[in-house]
């Protein structure tokens, strides 16, 4: 069996990596040996012999991988679900296991239960990770094993009791959306600051250099000094001093940048700020954008927008790279500039060339922001990373345009995906559509009187048998809702109060009446009938409406009327 070939050429690996190589996994407790030393091992005959019945079960899972590489798909899927292939063999190795064609989904299920365990009674992973990690396995084992179905990993991981905890979306305050944001400006101000002041020539100045940010904040920016705040003058070794100056002093004319790797996290930060000005911009994931090579660009207008096209030899046509908003384009032609003057282009042609200090990284390496985050937490600044930026930047969007659909469409997702992956909780959005949600569909629109109208047309009908003089429906005046039929009433005591009031006003106007030769009756009089045929019909109703009934009547002869009346009856009662 040591002549298989178990490794993965198309997965490239840095200058400082192991390559991942299966026929580790054909030896008994290998899987927890570090892997360089494992083949070292196993090159110099210092391990037991491999497993004869492991052969075919490892052999698949090489077979399952390569295809996954093949595929495309991501770097980070692939070393995480070899990563969880090795610790599942460690496990079972540890706790005597078998591990063949006829036992995998056994041992597997037992290795769930120790997921479990770990999650649940001995806390030391969280619940999330252990879902993860065991539905990460199941789904390579499904590929492997070649299972039927339509999601044959789901089906695998519903035979076991890991189950996915109940996501629980953040309760946000009514100011965090308005924090969130502030905060988010402030740190791409930042960046924009660091970005402008890490020119050419302060690159390759002296050190430590000095970045002033807002609020008084001064970022200093060491490169590979130890003790950026020394005063050098007072140390009293003359060669030590001597080399101190050194440290500190700015790049010769013909002292290559790259030559020493003492700027290198200088770079870094630059190119780190860089990159995530560009997500925020152009609201792209960090793997693609870790990926972009620096090329000739052509810009075309897309409304407020512009399109980034890649030009093939000066040809006009080209593939659209990405899309920004229209004043980033001047901030990312200074920094190609920037590129150029400090010499990357030269012998790099990433957009974001990230330096390693010797060593080369593979291609499709993770990214992290490491360097800004350590610059930034010595200020005790937040930073917000890829992620965190490309939610902040929907969330907004979608606040703006409040349409999901052209939201999704702007920042290359789905409906589903950009709802359940990025969308936040925001007061102020809920409390309006809320509000819309209850005008569509509530049939009760607020009329100028008491109670509530049913008709949102507006388009008053007076009821049946009412009297010549008695006031018209309009839905002006509150008499006329008492006269019309789409008015209804409101079974509450503060709805009895308020009409015992209006009878009130009414009763007073009567007071100020003077009959004419006709002796026609004052519409007053048909106003205080119909409010007392309402509070009489809500009394019949029941014993407790009853008793709101004659609570009203008995506030308004005491003198205590109803807010929404008061001021009224008060003015009535001086000019009677």
């Amino acid at each position: 069996m040591h002549e298989l070939d178990l490794t993965f050429p198309g997965l490239a690996v840095g200058t400082h990596q192991t390559p991942w190589d299966l026929r580790i996994l054909l030896h008994r407790d290998s899987a927890s040996m570090r892997r360089k030393q494992a083949i070292k091992s196993i090159g110099e005959d210092l391990i037991c012999e491999p497993d004869a019945a492991r052969a075919q079960v490892v052999c698949v899972f090489h077979e399952a991988i390569s295809t996954m590489i093949s595929q495309g798909r991501s770097r980070a899927l692939i070393e995480s679900s070899l990563v969880v292939l090795w610790r599942f063999f460690a496990w079972s190795d540890k706790n005597s296991f078998p591990i063949h064609q006829n036992a995998l989904i056994d041992t597997f299920k037992e290795w769930s239960e120790y997921q479990i365990y770990r999650s649940k009674i001995k806390k030391e992973v969280s619940e999330i990770y252990a879902y993860r990690q065991t539905s990460k396995l199941a789904n390579l084992i499904a590929r492997a094993l070649r299972l039927p179905g339509t999601k044959p990993g789901g089906n695998l991981l519903m035979q076991t009791r890991v189950r996915k905890p109940r996501s629980k979306k953040k309760v946000l305050s009514t100011n965090a959306g308005k924090q969130n944001l502030t905060q988010t400006f402030e740190f791409g101000r930042a960046l924009k600051i660091v970005c402008d002041a890490l020119d050419p020539a302060t690159v390759r100045g002296s050190l430590p250099i000095t970045i002033e940010l807002e609020n008084s904040k001064i970022l200093t920016v060491a490169g590979n000094l130890i003790n950026p705040a020394l005063d050098v003058e007072s140390i009293e070794d003359n060669a030590a001093r001597r080399s101190a100056k050194k440290a500190r002093a700015p790049l010769a004319d013909d002292e290559n940048i790259f030559d020493v790797h003492k700027r290198s996290a200088i770079l870094n930060l630059r190119i780190e700020s860089e990159l995530l000005i560009f997500i925020a911009q152009t609201s792209m994931n960090l793997a693609q954008a870790s990926m972009l090579e620096k090329e000739s660009y052509r810009w075309k207008s897309n409304g407020d927008d512009l399109e980034v096209f890649r030009v093939y030899k000066g040809r006009r046509s080209g593939e659209a790279v990405f899309r920004c908003y229209r004043s980033y384009k001047e901030h990312l032609e200074n920094y190609l500039q920037w590129l150029d003057e400090i010499g990357f282009s030269e012998h790099d042609a990433r957009l974001f060339p990230l330096q390693s200090r010797g060593m080369i990284r593979a291609r499709d390496s993770k990214v992290g922001c490491n360097t800004l985050r350590k610059a930034f937490k010595k200020i005790d600044m937040q930073v917000f990373g890829p992620q965190e930026l490309r939610k902040t930047r929907v969330n907004w969007l979608l606040r703006r345009s409040r349409d999901v659909g052209l939201t999704a469409e702007q920042v290359a997702h789905g409906k589903e995906v950009l709802l359940r992956d990025y969308e936040r909780p925001h007061h102020q959005s809920a409390a309006s559509e809320i509000l819309n949600f209850h005008k569509a569909t509530d049939p009760a629109y607020s009329p100028p009187g008491p109670g509530i109208c049913v008709d949102e047309k507006h388009t008053p009908e007076l009821i049946s048998d009412t009297a010549r003089e008695a006031p018209k429906p309009d839905c002006i005046s509150p008499e006329g809702c008492l006269f019309c039929a789409k008015h209804r009433d409101i079974m509450s005591f503060d709805y009895c109060w308020k009409l015992a009031s209006h009878a009130k006003i009414k009763s007073l106007e009567t007071n100020l009446y003077k009959p004419s030769t006709k002796q026609e009756a004052h519409p007053a009089y048909h106003v205080i009938n119909r409010i007392n045929q309402k509070l009489d019909a809500i009394a019949s109703g029941s014993e407790i409406r009853a008793t709101w009934v004659k609570d009203s009547r008995d506030s308004v002869r005491s003198g205590r009327y109803h807010p929404s009346w008061n001021g009224h009856i008060q003015l009535l009662e001086v000019i009677v």
